[in-house]
């Protein structure tokens, strides 16, 4: 897995699935790196924040399920 990679498109959550309803706001994005295009949840959001196409975010870690996560 990258250690970096930049966003490529993201959805800012408000309205989470049962699951998913004490992490909000979060974001999911489509990330980017070495023209590889995979999802990723990117933690560290804070509401307000201000957000770029293109912008680098950093790997953090595997998630309790496997999946990767990112963070500002």
């Amino acid at each position: 897995m990258a250690k970096k990679a930049k966003i490529y498109t993201y959805s800012i959550i408000y309205s989470p699935s049962e699951e998913f309803k004490d992490k909000v706001p979060y974001v999911a994005g489509v990330l980017e790196e070495n023209n590889e295009r995979f999802s990723s949840f990117i933690e560290g959001y804070k509401d307000g924040m201000d957000i770029k196409i293109g912008m680098e975010v950093e790997f953090s870690r595997f998630d309790e399920a496997g999946n990767v996560v990112y963070k500002f």
